[in-house]
């Protein structure tokens, strides 16, 4: 059997398989309605999600900001990385608690239809209990059954409660003391049975937490989206609203708790002027009272003024020096350090600073949201924990390096203003005293001038302030198809598979097949031509004589006659050998009823039996085995006495006889040969029934 050596060889034939589709069309169908029922079941039971969303405008600050700012809001120069900031503290711990707390989550409502239970902002009833009662006990899980307006029936399998209450009166179930009042904003007449569960609002934050999505609308946009699922579409409303609100007045508090503290810091030093002020008034009264000092010169007064603006100058030096000293030992502390007073309000205007602390103090709250979120063990707090001492570094270098440039400053104002206090040594000591003083006094004027400047600046800025984020698209209720599941999405997934599903059972019985079933696997596998079609035999009749010549079979054996006889055109083909692969196959069949048809069509016509191993055709003739072709072979019997004559019109049999003890080598005797040459004689068509080919070499 030769295999064809063109693409299609092990390839599916796209015809046949097409051809099995239709001709299954049945169980697509039932493929098809399983699946769809599957996902209209999965639709109907499976708890709906809704999409509430809000929008949220960030207001990035600028290099400029004031104190406030710079703590609380300005962590990056980049807007992205601020906007990455800004999720990250949506989603802090601190603020997700805040907002459940606020909206008292910790007790859930679940109303029971008829098809299944769904969490419901607004029940029939609204329990009322302090916060202590549900975080300080177990969580819980009651039914509320309404018997009517005035009263309902409470029960609990887990606290094996059960008992009639009125609505208003307290109940105390164990540990819980709670009120129950009818909601009157549930709207309809029917009240189903509600569901209420106690639990700890830890952990709500946390499966809030998670559920939270942000996103920016744009590439370019300052515009965060923030967006949650909830069964409940309303409470997803009422919880990003309120998200939202708890995060403007926090940032809100923060700004404001920064400029506070700048007043209150320069306020004290305001009070330190003030107190020496007061004494060198005095000092200044008393002196006058005291001594009779002439008038000062105008050459005098050109003196005097000119020390002044360099005390004045030096006396800035010192408080920034002073500054410096405070920035040292704060960071050497290294507590609070998202709260350093920044080096503007001592008019420093080192940009190098400013921009170390505005980085220190960016790391620190970036570390202070991961802690407050409970991201204690956070790998990213170990790297802050480095960036915040390599910058600490880098600023106590800086504030070194500040001081012995203001260190030499100082010393140079100080020798300045002793070369021109050395002019006026020829001035009455009581003159040199009283400009003394007086010079001490417009000095220190002019730093409490200085800082009451900074303070009302500082007010200014606390009473102006605003949070930076601005709400501007708020959470709205729309009835609207829920998110989960996608009914069009789920029907068409169903469908699909639906018809997935036949074609890959077909296709993998096909790969799998390796049997030839039908005409196209022999046409797609090999060269051999197929000369008839034989349809599966559902009688128990084997016989054509026994059956209807009108049938499929007959017709068929008549259509291999036919095209037997047509590639037989020159007559030489006299003898045929039927065999199979393996026994059970149809080759007795085949060469029983071929023999019929040839008889049939007035050839003289025999049927050898050469299946020595399992003879069937006295059975399908109704005789006995008891000789036959073995005996002939062996010579104890003749060709005449072991032929069964009129089997059918035109047609004899020769069974196979007993089975002998070699059956092989039966076949390789001369005797075989002679037998063929006399048989050739007397017929025109001998069919012989042959061992199937793939199990013994018989046929051979």
């Amino acid at each position: 059997m030769g295999k064809k050596t063109n693409s299609s060889d092990n390839v599916i034939d796209v015809r046949e398989f097409l051809y099995k589709i239709l001709n299954n069309w049945f169980y697509f169908l039932l493929s098809i309605v399983l699946s769809l029922l599957i996902a209209f079941s999965y639709t109907r039971y499976s708890h709906e999600l809704y999409q509430s969303s809000t929008k949220v405008l960030v207001e990035l600050e600028n290099e400029n900001s004031l104190a406030s700012d710079i703590l609380y809001n300005n962590f990056s120069d980049h807007s992205s990385s601020q906007l990455s900031d800004e999720k990250q503290k949506f989603l802090s711990y601190p603020i997700v608690f805040q907002t459940v707390e606020d909206l008292r989550f910790d007790i859930y409502y679940y109303v029971s239809g008829n098809i299944k239970t769904t969490e419901s902002l607004i029940a029939p009833i609204k329990v009322f209990c302090d916060l202590e009662t549900t975080q300080n006990n177990p969580p819980v899980v009651f039914e509320i059954v309404i018997l009517n307006k005035t009263s309902y029936e409470l029960y609990s399998d887990k606290l094996d409660y059960k008992k009639k209450h009125n609505f208003g009166e307290r109940v105390e179930m164990h540990e819980y003391n709670f009120i129950v009042e009818l909601d009157t904003n549930f709207q309809s007449d029917i009240f189903p049975r509600t569901i209420v569960e106690f639990i700890h609002l830890k952990k709500v934050t946390k499966k809030y937490q998670s559920k939270i999505k942000i996103e920016k609308i744009e590439k370019e946009s300052n515009i965060l989206e923030l967006s949650i699922l909830e069964e409940d579409q309303m409470r997803g409303v009422v919880f990003l609203n309120q998200l939202v609100k708890n995060y403007i007045k926090n940032d809100s508090i923060n700004k404001l708790t920064a400029s506070i503290n700048t007043v209150n810091f320069i306020q004290k030093e305001i009070e330190l002027i003030e107190d020496s002020l007061s004494l060198i008034e005095i000092q200044l009264q008393e002196y006058k009272s005291s001594q009779q000092t002439p008038d000062i010169t105008l050459k005098t007064k050109r003196i005097y003024d000119k020390i002044s603006k360099l005390e004045t100058e030096l006396s800035t030096y010192k408080y920034q020096d002073k500054y410096y000293s405070y920035l040292e030992d704060y960071i050497q502390n290294g507590n609070e350090l998202e709260r350093l007073i920044v080096p503007s309000v001592y008019g420093i205007t080192n940009s190098t600073l400013n921009e170390l602390i505005k980085q220190l103090v960016n790391i620190q709250l970036e570390k202070n949201v991961l802690i407050n979120g409970g991201q204690i063990n956070n790998p990213s707090i170990s790297e802050f924990d480095l960036q915040i001492i390599q910058l600490s570094s880098n600023i106590k270098e800086l504030i070194n390096n500040s001081k012995k440039t203001n260190l030499v400053i100082i010393q140079d104002l100080n020798n300045r203003i002793k070369l021109e206090e050395s002019s006026l040594n020829s001035l009455p000591s009581e003159q040199r005293e009283l400009l003394n003083i007086v010079r001490i006094q417009q000095t220190s004027e002019e730093l409490y001038t200085f800082l009451l400047q900074k303070k009302s600046e500082a007010e200014i800025t606390a009473s102006s302030i605003k949070s930076n984020f601005q709400h501007v698209d708020p959470a709205m209720y729309f009835n609207k198809s829920p998110l989960f599941p996608n009914i069009t999405r789920v029907y068409s997934i169903a469908l699909l598979i639906g018809f997935l599903v036949p074609i890959m059972i077909l296709f993998g019985i096909e790969i799998m097949n390796d049997k030839i079933r039908s005409r196209f696997d022999l046409e797609r596998l090999t060269d051999i031509d197929m000369i008839g079609l034989i349809g599966r035999n559902h009688s128990a009749k084997t016989l054509l004589i026994d059956l209807n010549p009108k049938s499929s079979i007959a017709e068929g054996f008549r259509a291999l006659r036919s095209n037997l006889s047509y590639k037989n055109l020159d007559g030489k083909d006299q003898v045929y050998l039927i065999t199979s692969s393996i026994s059970g196959e149809g080759k007795t069949f085949i060469a029983s009823n071929l023999s019929i048809v040839f008889a049939n069509a007035g050839k003289r016509t025999l049927l050898l039996g050469a299946d020595l191993r399992r003879p069937k055709i006295y059975e399908e003739f109704d005789t006995n085995n008891k000789i036959g072709l073995s005996t002939i072979l062996s010579g104890e019997n003749s060709i005449e006495e072991c032929t069964i004559k009129g089997v059918s019109t035109n047609m004899d049999v020769i069974v196979s006889g007993p089975l002998p003890s070699n059956p092989s080598d039966a076949f390789l005797n001369e005797n075989f040969e002679k037998l063929m040459i006399k048989l050739k004689s007397k017929y025109d068509k001998i069919i012989i029934d042959t061992a199937p080919i793939g199990l013994v070499s018989d046929a051979y």
